[in-house]
């Protein structure tokens, strides 16, 4: 086939011997001419994957937050380990789909008889995404790889959510120690975010007069950064432990082996205090959840969404818990309205065919429960379960 790009007639073979296929090809370039999709000579294909990878942690990734840096250089050092070599051109959606499945069969570093989570390699997944989506943007290939590569199911790994009742609370808060005691009552009483609204916090963002949290840039969304509310409970607390750790680190809870950076994780200290508590394992990030259950009983939506600092009011669907004993509990007076205070329904074999009688009809015709009576008479039911003897 011939076309024309930047005013230079080129030929190419179609590698077919199909005339059909080769018009549909020649179309097909034709229309990525056009469009402006092909190039003579993408970067791509002789740029490296090693190459983009650092370049998209150099130029993209460093404009992110610190949490948000660490996580792209942990999926990018996976990534490369598997792509690196290989020319940008080269990658395309099977070789994406094979390293989705490879990485789903390797041990996991944390324990060696598990596989890596499918929550892992779909966070991966994103990275790889948005580091292809790098390389569009700055012309290197002409479409992303990528697009539309079909994710594992992550609500099967998740644990079940769960409410925390106010003995469980009691009962972790005895078990917890102070540091952990006192990041779950504020966790609980703020509904912050375990790390980057919590334990990273620094005493400086904690107006105790105001009774308000200040969380500064460092936040996950833009609706994020605003003020936090204290009730006195919480600030009780803070003021408390302020006391008692003096001015020793500007972090409300430092790490243990350096006062001067926030503790980096409570993963360990949470599942003991879980166990010596008794009560079943669930995430720390739940309070969270538990936090905007419980405003959500006694707030409307709006107040729920500026306490939760959600983008929209539809997210706080995904944060309440124990909706189903108010589902019962609606279903329950749904009963109550329908049958009048009636008897329940009753499933029962009844041998007296004299109870079904108009009076009865009559009476069930006034909004009274439905009964599924038998209304044979004794002998015709022994003459069917002979039949079916």
């Amino acid at each position: 086939m011939s076309y024309t790009v930047q005013s230079e007639r080129r030929f190419q073979s179609t590698k077919t011997s199909s005339k059909e296929i080769a018009t549909k090809i020649w179309k097909r370039r034709e229309g990525e001419i056009a469009l402006g999709l092909f190039k003579v000579g993408w970067a791509g294909e002789r740029m490296k994957f090693a190459e983009l990878c650092d370049e998209f942690l150099s130029v993209h990734s460093s404009m992110l937050s610190a949490n948000s840096q660490r996580n792209h250089r942990m999926f990018v050092k996976n990534l490369r380990e598997y792509f690196g070599h290989r020319k940008l051109a080269d990658i395309y959606r099977r070789a994406i789909e094979e390293y989705r499945d490879h990485r789903r069969r390797q041990p996991s570093q944390r324990d060696p008889k598990t596989p890596v989570k499918g929550a892992t390699v779909n966070r991966e997944l994103q990275c790889l995404k948005c580091m292809f989506q790098f390389a569009v943007t700055r012309k290197y290939i002409a479409e992303n790889p990528a697009s539309g590569i079909r994710q594992f199911d992550e609500r099967r790994e998740r644990p079940t959510k769960r409410m925390l009742t106010v003995e469980e609370e009691q009962r972790i808060l005895d078990a917890a120690p102070t540091s952990l005691r006192v990041a779950i009552i504020l966790l609980v009483q703020t509904g912050g975010r375990t790390y980057s609204e919590g334990l990273s916090l620094r005493w400086e963002q904690v107006d105790l007069d105001n009774r308000v949290i200040h969380l500064g840039g460092n936040v996950k969304t833009k609706d994020s950064d605003q003020p936090v509310p204290l009730t006195h409970l919480a600030s009780d607390v803070l003021l408390e432990w302020k006391k008692e750790q003096g001015s020793q680190s500007p972090f409300l809870f430092p790490s243990p082996s350096n006062p001067e950076k926030p503790i980096g994780t409570v993963k360990r200290a949470w599942k003991s205090t879980l166990k010596k508590a008794g009560v079943s394992y669930f995430p720390i990030y739940n309070l969270r959840h538990v936090f905007c259950t419980r405003l959500s009983w006694v707030a409307p939506d709006a107040v729920v969404q500026r306490a939760m600092r959600h983008s929209s009011p539809e997210t706080k669907r995904w944060y309440q818990l124990g909706l189903v004993d108010q589902i019962r509990e609606h279903l329950e007076r749904v009963n109550e309205k329908t049958y009048e205070g009636g008897q329940p329904i009753q499933n029962r074999d009844s041998s007296d065919r004299e109870k079904n009688t108009q009076a009865d009809r009559e009476r069930r015709g006034k909004n009274q429960p439905l009964h599924f009576r038998d209304t044979r008479r004794p002998a015709e039911q022994v003459l069917e379960v002979e039949a079916c003897n």
